[in-house]
């Protein structure tokens, strides 16, 4: 198991995350750049070395309260169980990372552009100008469906 110090280390390691004192001598720690209202990545780092992670991307019954325990995890693991709670605090509430964008094609070997722009789903052409916005994704495919474009 690694020791309270060596997880620190781990989580200092990520300029993205602050880390704030809660009570026990424990730490906190958030990502203020979260697409959601939850900041806390890290909860209840403790001096007896026991973690808890964002886990928001495991089913619920797979948590505790969205958390799961990385008391006697390897470096390795606690890093990947890391990136995830940030790459998932990253998505906004649909599911989607700010800027996330999907290649479209046609037989003729035009390219579109599918580009999430919270709330709003843009259709591009590779020189950025707006072929069209939409509401939902499924709208935006539609369109592209609609236009004979077929995603790559």
């Amino acid at each position: 198991m690694l020791s309270f110090e060596e997880k620190k280390a781990i989580f200092d390691s990520y300029e993205e995350l602050t880390a704030t004192k809660v009570s026990m001598n424990r730490l906190n720690y958030h990502f203020k750049d979260s697409a959601v209202p939850k900041t806390m990545a890290i909860r209840f780092l403790h001096p007896n070395g026991n973690a808890l992670i964002y886990a928001g991307y495991l089913p619920k019954e797979e948590t505790d309260k969205g958390y799961v325990s990385v008391r006697d995890e390897t470096e390795e693991t606690i890093r990947s169980m890391v990136d995830q709670a940030i790459a998932h605090l990253k998505k906004t509430a649909d599911g989607y990372e700010e800027g996330y964008t999907e290649l479209w094609f046609d037989n003729n070997g035009d390219i579109l552009r599918l580009i999430y722009d919270n709330p709003t789903w843009v259709v591009a052409l590779p020189n950025d100008q707006v072929e069209g916005v939409f509401n939902t994704k499924d709208a935006a495919e539609g369109y592209l469906m609609d236009e004979e474009f077929f995603e790559g």
